[in-house]
């Protein structure tokens, strides 16, 4: 029974670590999103946080942490960038700043 089992456990790892991933992608990509419709031109958006845990909160899973960064300065033009991680999975968003 025991050698039955056995594969059973790396395939459970293998599940987590793709759900996980699953959830990094998508919590990123909405959240940078929704943080994106509702900068003001030429502002980083803050607070991103309140639109991550509803995402999280609906995948079951909780962030480990986030950081929301702009290449060089934020301005027109620039690329903004979200990097989300929930267990060892992480995902990074990235999205043009339209200018005024």
């Amino acid at each position: 029974m025991l050698m039955l089992l056995l594969p059973i456990a790396p395939a459970l790892g293998l599940y987590q670590h793709l759900s996980d991933s699953l959830a990094a992608e998508s919590i990123a990509r909405h959240g940078l999103r929704a943080a994106l419709l509702d900068q003001e031109k030429g502002v980083l958006p803050t607070g991103v946080g309140r639109y991550l845990e509803p995402l999280a909160l609906n995948w079951g899973k909780s962030i480990e942490s986030y950081e929301l960064s702009c290449g060089g300065q934020c301005g027109e033009g620039s690329l903004l960038s979200l990097r989300v991680q929930i267990g060892s999975a992480w995902a990074i968003q990235t999205a043009g700043l339209e200018p005024n």
